[in-house]
């Protein structure tokens, strides 16, 4: 899989001009979304894993402001990408944004991440290169590849339906392993962080 990834950066590395012109043409709606972390992710629990609340989808349109993203959907009512905006500059009447590109596939969901830029700009460094696998419509794997050569699996155990576990390698120079219990109850979700030793320390939500 890592090769795969490899390969998505190489290939799309030289195509963000590409990627949002394809979005512009493809998409059929638009919806906002509000939030310091993204409104979307294809990968269960992005957000919360990193302690943080995930953003949420707006009813009404919106204009472009701090922590509000704009989400792309094509006929099939997929997102296929998104523009995160992070900060007004003046001086340029423009906004710094991020983007993301979703390529959605029978069992699969390849997302592209790309840098900083301006909302007009057409060059922007590829970041990291993800795939989100699927079986019967459930999330069973995610891997991620950032062009520092991090490379991420997240593997998800499913327990009455809804995911119970999920485990996390990380490899920089040396392998992590990170093993999550998630607990649902009928309003609210915690996710416990299962320590070496066998103790638990709560990651989700924030105290």
């Amino acid at each position: 899989m890592k090769d795969f990834l490899h390969s998505l950066l190489s290939e799309y590395k030289d195509k963000y001009s590409e990627l949002i012109s394809t979005v512009e043409h493809a998409h059929k709606t638009k919806q906002w979304g509000m939030g310091i972390m993204p409104s979307y992710n294809p990968a269960p629990y992005t957000c919360e894993l990193q302690g943080c609340k995930p953003g949420r989808l707006l009813k009404k349109d919106c204009e472009p402001a701090k922590d509000r993203q704009c989400y792309f959907f094509d006929e099939h009512k997929k997102i296929i990408g998104e523009v995160q905006y992070v900060k007004h500059v003046k001086i340029k009447n423009q906004w710094i944004v991020y983007r993301r590109f979703f390529l959605n596939k029978p069992n699969s969901i390849i997302t592209l991440t790309f840098g900083s830029d301006f909302e007009d700009g057409m060059e922007a460094n590829l970041d990291s290169a993800a795939i989100t696998m699927f079986e019967l419509d459930r999330a069973t794997a995610h891997f991620s590849l950032h062009n520092t050569g991090e490379f991420l699996e997240t593997l998800y155990e499913y327990k009455d339906e809804k995911i119970a576990s999920v485990i996390e390698n990380i490899w920089r120079e040396t392998l992590t392993v990170r093993v999550y219990e998630i607990l649902h109850t009928i309003t609210d979700l915690t996710i416990l962080e299962v320590l070496t030793d066998n103790n638990k320390i709560v990651i989700y939500p924030e105290n």
